[in-house]
């Protein structure tokens, strides 16, 4: 589907959607994507179809966890994502309704195209848009659930083989009730792992759904920065040596923070890819955010980005939205 090329209000969609897979091309590690965008004519029959949606693509290492974890478990299963299979929340966000309903229909055919068992939500957004904005008259015959609800209840399939022997406290939400069920999830997938010791942090409804712009604006960013710190300083007093996430949200806006407390921000999959041997993926977009030198980013990721024919003018801007000099 094409990307509108109109900025409604003070939103340039062309520059939000425009980044994304110029950014995850150039910071993936494997050297093909772990993805597809589009939908090809009668494709294989697949159980399940993993929505990864769009902006876990901005840090796509989590995205290559997920999917390793998934094919470790030896599910059968197609992984879509990118703007071609966007939810349309952010059209609606915007008072576009016709367009975000024209682009979760585009979307919707091609997770049905495959005829799977059920649809696995990756992206917190992407959910609420599907259980709250959308009206039932769409009449979505195929379910859908969080992928950490489909992992937490399928535990035996993870043959986890090396212990992970940090203390960690989950950073969870639980504004919701879909919030609180993820998090609930990703606690049981934890325990799990031999040697970790895990504890939940749910700290009330002012974190909202997730850790995402448009509520970081809603609630002030002083406000969201000194909950942030509060979380850290807490996590640190208390002798946790990292904070995990549910959300890829909230790793991408907090995973530059825990330095200057000595606190480790890693997501959940990064333990569970570690447990099961299969990694953690290298998580170079953590890496040069907490440089925050957007320059040095792009000619670090300038070689690979050329080699796999990424546009460098939308690599450059990319890198000027998500590594800012520290402090900004």
């Amino acid at each position: 589907m094409d990307l509108p090329s109109s900025i409604i209000g003070n939103f340039d969609y062309r520059k939000h959607f425009g980044e994304i897979q110029p950014l995850a091309d150039a910071l993936r590690e494997g050297e093909e994507r772990c993805w597809q965008s589009a939908t090809g004519r009668d494709p294989e029959p697949r159980d399940y179809v993993l929505w990864l949606g769009c902006n876990v693509l901005r840090t796509v290492n989590l995205a290559e966890s997920i999917v390793a974890i998934l094919e470790a478990m030896g599910v059968d299963f197609v992984a879509l994502g990118g703007p071609a299979n966007c939810c349309g929340i952010v059209h609606y966000r915007n008072d576009d309704f016709t367009q975000s309903a024209a682009m979760v229909r585009h979307t919707w055919r091609n997770f049905t195209a495959y005829r799977p068992k059920a649809v696995l939500t990756y992206c917190p957004s992407c959910h609420f848009h599907m259980d709250e904005l959308q009206p039932p008259s769409f009449g979505y015959d195929t379910p859908y659930l969080h992928v950490t609800e489909f992992i937490a209840e399928r535990l035996e399939r993870l043959n986890f083989v090396k212990p992970v022997r940090r203390k960690v406290a989950l950073h969870a939400h639980d504004a919701q009730p879909q919030q609180k069920k993820d998090g609930e999830a990703t606690l049981k997938i934890l325990q799990a792992i031999p040697g970790l010791e895990v504890a939940e942090l749910r700290d009330g409804a002012d974190w909202g759904r997730h850790c995402y712009p448009v509520h970081i604006q809603q609630l002030g960013r002083e406000r969201f920065d000194a909950m942030v710190d509060e979380m850290f300083r807490g996590a640190q007093a208390a002798g946790f040596d990292a904070i995990a996430t549910v959300y890829h949200s909230c790793y991408r806006e907090h995973c530059a923070k825990g330095a200057r407390y000595g606190v480790e921000l890693v997501n959940y999959v990064d333990l569970v890819t570690e447990a099961l041997g299969i990694g953690p993926f290298r998580e170079s977009y953590k890496e040069l955010a907490l440089a925050g030198d957007p320059e040095a980013a792009f000619e670090a990721l300038r070689p690979r980005a050329e080699a796999r024919q990424v546009n460098l003018k939308k690599l450059r801007e990319a890198t000027q939205t998500h590594f800012p000099p520290r402090g900004k």
